[in-house]
């Protein structure tokens, strides 16, 4: 449930226009890098193509089976993407600035909420949030918000990279995306900690955020 509603949050935020987060404007681009080449690359493609990386330095680091549980997300997220966007919206239009604002602001509590509920649950889900978590690690950083916002900002570097080699020059970035990649973390954490200090929460298993 969680991961669609991740999902679901992405093809709002997308289909609004108003700007990707810094990881959406990542595959974006690397999908209008590839895709005229091979003709048949998606955006979820080209997501999965970022969480396999990801998921690799995520068991080198974890060094834990359990870990590889990420894989399952990567198909059902990034696949539940392209689904919303091909099959169950394929006339999906959003009609004026209006329309565009509620879209993206519906998709942003919506990806929070699948966020939250994925930490929550203690299991690998989420890939960026599972990576976040191994960088803390290593970094020895204990601040979730600043570590999801480095990782978040990496997003930004890879996509400015793909823009220079396909010409677009990263033109899906906008300033509602760097917003993005400073707001996701500390939404993400004020849920999580939401969520904890209700009755709800009083019986879920005790996790750093």
């Amino acid at each position: 449930v969680s991961q669609s509603r991740y999902s679901l949050g992405v093809f709002l935020m997308k289909s609004s226009t108003l700007g990707l987060g810094p990881w959406g404007v990542a595959a974006f681009e690397l999908n209008a890098l590839l895709n005229p080449i091979l003709g048949f690359f998606t955006f979820g493609t080209a997501s999965t193509i970022h969480t396999y990386i990801m998921i690799f330095i995520i068991l080198v680091i974890n060094k834990n089976i359990k870990s590889a549980f990420v894989f399952v997300s990567v198909f059902l997220i990034n696949g539940m993407v392209d689904f919303y966007d091909f099959i169950v919206f394929p006339q999906w239009l959003i009609a004026n600035l209006g329309s565009a604002i509620l879209s993206h602001a519906i998709g942003f509590v919506i990806y929070c909420l699948g966020s939250a509920f994925l930490i929550l649950s203690t299991y690998p889900g989420m890939v960026i949030e599972e990576f976040t978590f191994a960088l803390m690690k290593v970094l020895k950083i204990k601040t979730y918000p600043i570590m999801r916002t480095m990782v978040a900002y990496f997003g930004f570097v890879l996509a400015f990279m793909y823009g220079l080699l396909s010409g677009t020059y990263a033109s899906s970035i906008t300033v509602l995306s760097f917003f993005l990649g400073v707001a996701f973390g500390p939404v993400i954490q004020a849920i999580v900690k939401g969520i904890r200090r209700s009755k709800f929460g009083s019986k879920l298993k005790p996790i750093k955020v």
